[in-house]
């Protein structure tokens, strides 16, 4: 499933941001950390350190990124709970899987690249 599908599945089809500011705060201040993370890494490869150390940051940004999709998939999930009957389980179980699906399927095309 792709994102658009994920999308089509949310009630109303909501195209606005489901995260309070304090969440988007949090990702941006994670994203950035990344961000300084891959910038370090590029500077590694330029001084041509020991491949290990590298490997090292490199699976320190992965899990990194992997935090932020938990995060991003805990706001998402808490909206569609929200905005769904409580008496629609079915449906709320059922999203559920399908974006948990998109972060395990991410997390694998990663390993086997």
């Amino acid at each position: 499933m792709n994102t658009t599908e994920s999308m089509a599945s949310f009630p109303e089809n909501q195209e606005s941001s489901y995260m309070t500011p304090k969440g988007r705060l949090s990702i941006q201040i994670r994203l950035n950390r990344i961000e300084g993370q891959v910038r370090g890494v590029q500077r590694q490869v330029e001084r041509d350190e020991y491949c290990d150390k590298i490997l090292n940051q490199l699976e320190a940004v992965h899990s990194a990124l992997n935090a932020v999709g938990v995060v991003l998939m805990s706001h998402h999930l808490k909206a569609y709970a929200a905005s769904t009957s409580l008496k629609d389980s079915d449906t709320i179980a059922d999203e559920m899987l399908r974006t948990l699906t998109i972060l395990v399927k991410q997390n694998h095309s990663t390993i086997r690249e």
